[in-house]
């Protein structure tokens, strides 16, 4: 017997979040590369306070506490003071808004990296390559952006810029195509289970035989029929039946018989 398996929407919807920022912000920019950059850093700081939040009531609303591996409060907190202590020092970070940029790159390629492992694992070899190099290509951008100097970084900033709008798609992308790829092979696990049910040799035990008598026994209508009288009445079946016990019988029987019947035969 197959066992459920736990969805967890909370992680799928934090992915869709991510890489829409990263679409959007990288979009404007690269249209727009002197659009004041602090605004992204208070949605991404909303974002992350409203997230939080909603992890926290979600771990008492539904009663994940119970679960020892839930850790949604834990990651809730954390979110909420990530997004206050980024509307505290936006302003301050305005100028390291690349870097910022560049951390969300990394964790969007760690997820991907991911991906590629769920596909991997569920024998779809095709969408495992796609999310393996997608994943290396937007980790390969956050740490480029890491290392690089910081005036080659401002003399391709819309170039950056693309390769981030670039990047939130190809992430969308993968969640959509490790998304397939599991609905298609709990399909694969279902044939398999149906098939090898079929295949299996059927064993009655002796349970089964009961309950097939039980209810057919139910289904008989009950009857009620005149029986035969008893050969040897009051007497073991095996025992031997004497000679004046069978004479003593037929006198009794002859007795018994009316007149009429004893005229006709005759």
């Amino acid at each position: 017997m197959r066992r459920a398996i736990s969805k967890n929407y909370t992680a799928m919807m934090a992915v869709v979040v991510l890489s829409v920022l990263l679409v959007i912000s990288g979009a404007i920019l690269c249209a727009f590369p002197s659009f004041p950059v602090a605004g992204f850093l208070y949605v991404i700081s909303g974002f992350s306070i409203v997230g939080g939040v909603w992890l926290i009531l979600r771990f008492f609303m539904k009663e994940e506490y119970r679960a020892v591996s839930n850790y949604d409060f834990s990651l809730g907190v954390l979110l909420v003071t990530a997004g206050v202590l980024l509307i505290i020092t936006g302003k301050s970070l305005v100028p390291y808004f690349i870097y910022v940029t560049a951390v969300l790159l990394i964790l969007l390629g760690v997820v991907t990296l991911q991906f590629f492992l769920q596909c991997a694992f569920m024998r779809g070899p095709f969408s495992a390559i796609i999310n393996f190099l997608i994943a290396g290509a937007v980790m390969a951008l956050g740490i480029c952006i890491f290392i690089e100097d910081q005036g080659i970084i401002i003399k391709n900033i819309r170039l950056i810029n693309a390769g981030v709008m670039g990047s939130g798609i190809l992430g969308i992308l993968s969640l959509l195509m490790t998304y397939i790829r599991s609905v298609r092979y709990d399909r694969f696990l279902e044939l398999s289970a149906a098939r090898n049910k079929e295949d299996e040799p059927y064993v009655e035990t002796y349970l089964d035989v009961k309950r097939s008598r039980d209810r057919n026994l139910e289904d008989q209508p009950f009857t009620v029929k005149d029986l035969p009288p008893e050969p040897n009445p009051g007497r073991p079946w095996n025992e031997a039946e004497s000679t004046e016990t069978r004479t003593s019988e037929a006198k009794s029987e002859s007795c018994a018989r009316p007149s009429s019947e004893i005229g006709e035969s005759k």
